[in-house]
């Protein structure tokens, strides 16, 4: 089912990750590490730091058996296996990769996030897994060379519609500050225009500030860490929860 907003009201609207319903702009905590126990330790702070949502990173563990013990009833969690291409760290096959996501359906999780980029045989058979199970899907596109045109974006954020993705995610490395604004321009222009829940914001010390501007633009999601950070630029958990309280 396609996540759609309810009630917006000063910016604020209802997102829907699989069973739970969360207010957006929602605070994700990213959960990164190369063994469960520093995962386990590092998802319990960020709930602590008021983290609305979860993002599991399953890309850097050594050994990815028994991760679904990360997986809670209580917060809503997005399972990740990024590419090398995108940020990524995972070592093994793309079927491997694959299958990793798959599993994390099966085990409950409520949604899962696919690079653009996979083939399309793999990334339907993650949608088709994720509509079975009533979990969400967010296609993803990262760049880290720079930020492209808003009608790229635009495009690229048309075919994660037609491929029949739940959320939007388009990030993107800014080299100086113009690249941060036209992330932030593509946000106003796509919140307007797009039906689905999009995630966008700039990546790098120079968009570092569009951390903090995209959820007041429409960003549902916004990403910040309480432990290890896993992308250039990112804010901690408590101060950018203390930022958007204001």
């Amino acid at each position: 089912m396609v996540p759609k907003p309810k009630s917006p009201s000063k910016g604020k609207f209802i997102i829907r990750l699989g069973r739970h319903e969360i207010q957006a702009p929602a605070v994700c905590a990213p959960v990164i590490g190369r063994h469960l126990d520093s995962m386990e330790n590092t998802l319990e702070k960020s709930i602590e730091e008021g983290a609305e949502i979860i993002e599991l990173r399953l890309d850097k563990l050594e050994d990815a058996a028994g991760w679904e013990k990360l997986l809670r009833d209580d917060v809503p969690t997005i399972v990740t296996n990024r590419t090398k291409e995108e940020g990524g760290h995972f070592q093994g096959s793309e079927k491997e990769r694959v299958e990793i996501l798959l599993d994390a359906i099966d085990s409950g999780a409520p949604c899962v996030d696919i690079e653009l980029s996979t083939s399309e045989k793999k990334r339907n058979e993650v949608l088709k897994a994720a509509k079975d199970k009533n979990a969400s899907v967010i296609i993803s596109f990262h760049n880290y060379q720079g930020v492209p045109s808003k009608r790229e974006l635009m495009n690229k954020t048309e075919s994660m519609i037609e491929a029949g993705c739940d959320f939007a995610k388009l990030i993107c490395f800014a080299n100086d500050p113009q690249e941060a604004l036209r992330v932030l321009d593509f946000l106003i222009l796509a919140s307007k225009k797009i039906k689905i829940p999009i995630i966008s914001f700039a990546m790098g010390v120079e968009g570092e500030f569009t951390r903090i501007a995209a959820p007041l633009l429409g960003s549902a999601i916004i990403y910040a860490p309480a432990g290890e950070k896993t992308a250039p630029g990112q804010i901690d958990t408590s101060t950018t929860k203390k930022i958007l309280k204001y």
